[in-house]
């Protein structure tokens, strides 16, 4: 299984979400325009275009998906998934037939998880620090947000076989290109990060002498950096890629070393039955080439999505 994981990670992502303002889900997994308890989320995805010349499979797909966000987990025909929505290409907003509608590969593996379980998929779209909390609260039933299986996470909830493989890396401006050729190359400075995130952590160990500037949402992030209020983002490579395709002024600088890169479904403590279905499901995605299917159409909706 993980050599179809690298062999994901090798596809070329170039998608992205810069203009995707109707959300801004703080955090992770993302921003966006929270349907329930995601706090602070505002920030720029307000250019979306209409995807009426996106894939023909992922649109209706990814609109079937948002039912409407129910105040507990899913019960009976329902599924209840958690993920936020400004971290493109995984999950992000876009206009689809006149409509905001949340898209993504994220989004596509959820909606085959629930297809394979016959139960209707319901979108909870949150600040990405709110995600595994509502979790463990019950109020979500599983949570699909480009998260990372790490071993603390792992004290809190159970986590899925890995659907996707990744890497990090620090995004700066072109023009600081100089300035910018190492590790240690950023002491005394401002380097930016979403908030209870991988990247989070790896700030000051990594980036030596490095001041960590952490907010909820990666387009707030960048706008950040374009305004010089910070120097630099540390970024998971394939949203970091999706925003270097499509902004001349970034680039990325360096790779940031890190053990376990990889991305996993996240499901309540004990939840065995959920857990044992969402790997069956992983693993047909995996086999069957659809997975890489699902990252193909999402990259092609970011990128018209950022025009």
């Amino acid at each position: 299984m993980m050599t179809k994981l690298m062999k994901q990670s090798l596809i070329s992502m170039t998608a992205f979400l810069l203009s995707l303002s109707l959300v801004a889900c703080g955090g992770s997994a993302a921003s966006s325009a929270p349907a329930s308890s995601a706090s602070e989320t505002a920030s720029a995805a307000e250019e979306s275009s209409a995807a009426s010349s996106a894939p023909a499979s992922s649109a209706p797909e990814a609109a079937s998906a948002q039912g409407s966000s129910s105040s507990g987990s899913g019960g009976g025909d329902t599924l209840v998934m958690g993920t936020s929505a400004d971290y493109a290409p995984f999950e992000f907003h876009t206009i689809i037939d006149g409509k905001d509608t949340i898209v993504g590969f994220d989004i596509s593996l959820a909606q085959a998880i629930a297809d394979d379980l016959g139960k209707e998929l319901v979108i909870k779209d949150m600040a990405f620090d709110s995600i595994l909390m509502e979790l463990q609260l019950g109020t979500i039933d599983f949570a699909v947000a480009g998260i990372v299986p790490t071993e603390e996470r792992k004290q809190s909830v159970d986590f899925s076989d890995p659907y996707y493989s990744t890497s990090q890396t620090v995004v700066i401006l072109k023009e600081d290109a100089d300035k910018y050729t190492g590790l240690d190359s950023f002491a005394g400075v401002s380097v930016g990060a979403q908030t209870n995130t991988v990247q989070a952590e790896l700030v000051e160990p990594v980036l030596t002498g490095a001041s960590p500037v952490l907010l909820q949402t990666i387009p707030n992030l960048i706008m950040e950096l374009k305004s010089g209020k910070i120097e630099a983002v540390c970024l998971e490579s394939t949203v970091a890629e999706g925003y270097v395709s499509t902004q001349d002024d970034l680039m990325i600088a360096m790779e940031v070393p890190y053990e376990g890169s990889v991305n996993a479904v996240a499901v309540q403590k004990g939840n065995t039955e959920l857990l044992a279905a969402i790997d069956a499901t992983i693993d047909k995605v995996l086999e069957n080439g659809q997975m890489e299917q699902f990252i193909q159409e999402a990259s092609a909706l970011a990128n018209q999505a950022a025009g």
